[in-house]
């Protein structure tokens, strides 16, 4: 766009408060150095026809005087006293009141033409104090305009800078998800079998020469579920309604599923705080195996892990 200032805003902004300081700066001197009436010349306001009003003036009044003073010297002439002392003493007076009203009237009109012109003087410089009056009025515009400018650019910067807080955030949290969901896809087969031995409290049942040499069968997950069943109670409890944080874990291969679960307090006080916390759920297996689930006295179901079924399973 031509002639759009250069710069960010924050450039801008000092650009625009530089110009309207100047400007201030400068309507300062300015009424600083105002004209003053006192000091003002007042040659170029005074009407230049004033002259020519008094010269007409004076002329009305000398022509009324002389015929004043033919008058005058008419009637001593009839009485007979023209170049008297009476005629003498008269014609004086009737010139000294010419002469005064000559001087009051050029005074008077003087003075009004006087007036007039420091009026006129006045009114300029009233007019042009009024112009740098709002001249000043929009310097004070620019700056304020600049000052919402500045605070405008520290608004949009802070926005700028919490968005990138939040994208770096963002992206952070995706590397960590990512590492973490690598680590697991690295650490999934030993902490697989580690919690399942660790859960059975037994270790992975070993295979036969047999099965190691022929590679004809080997030794499947719920065969190291029922590793240490030599040792562990042949029912144990496993009533769904005795279980919470329920999570599903995988399959058997006739389609029993494996979980992962935590004893309730009602479990506990039964208990079954002890048993297991991985394995089968009691309706789930009775669907399949009824004979494999037996109700107790306490009207809960528990599994028998060495039934045939399961244990092949």
């Amino acid at each position: 766009m031509a002639g759009a200032p250069q710069g960010g805003v924050y450039q801008q902004a000092a650009q625009g408060m530089q110009t309207a300081g100047a400007g201030t700066t400068a309507l300062g001197m300015a009424a600083a150095n105002a004209p003053q009436l006192a000091t003002t010349n007042l040659q170029p306001y005074l009407n230049p026809y004033t002259q020519e009003v008094i010269n007409a003036q004076q002329a009305d009044v000398l022509r009324g005087a002389q015929m004043g003073l033919n008058e005058l010297g008419r009637q001593a002439t009839q009485a007979g006293a023209y170049g008297g002392s009476r005629h003498g003493v008269a014609m004086g007076e009737l010139g000294r009141g010419v002469a005064q009203t000559l001087a009051q009237q050029s005074a008077q009109l003087r003075q009004a033409g006087f007036g007039q012109a420091q009026q006129a003087a006045l009114s300029d410089i009233q007019n042009r104090m009024a112009g740098q009056q709002t001249a000043l009025q929009a310097a004070n515009q620019l700056a304020n305009i600049s000052n919402l400018g500045f605070g405008m650019g520290q608004t949009l910067q802070g926005q700028l800078a919490q968005q990138g807080a939040q994208q770096q955030a963002m992206q952070q949290a995706l590397i960590d998800a990512a590492k973490g969901q690598y680590a697991g896809y690295t650490t999934a087969p030993a902490s697989s079998i580690q919690y399942v031995t660790s859960a059975l409290g037994a270790t992975p049942v070993p295979m036969s020469s047999t099965q190691t040499t022929s590679g004809s069968s080997s030794p499947g997950l719920f065969d190291m579920l029922t590793a240490g069943a030599s040792i562990a109670p042949l029912f144990m409890g496993s009533d769904r309604r005795l279980k919470t944080e329920i999570k599903m874990m995988g399959r058997l291969k006739n389609g029993i599923g494996l979980f992962r679960w935590k004893w309730t307090e009602k479990a506990k006080e039964l208990g079954f705080g002890k048993d297991r916390t991985f394995g089968v759920m009691a309706d789930e297996v009775a669907e399949v195996y009824p004979d494999a689930v037996k109700i107790g006295e306490d009207g809960y179901m528990r599994v028998n892990y060495n039934h045939p079924a399961l244990m092949g399973a």
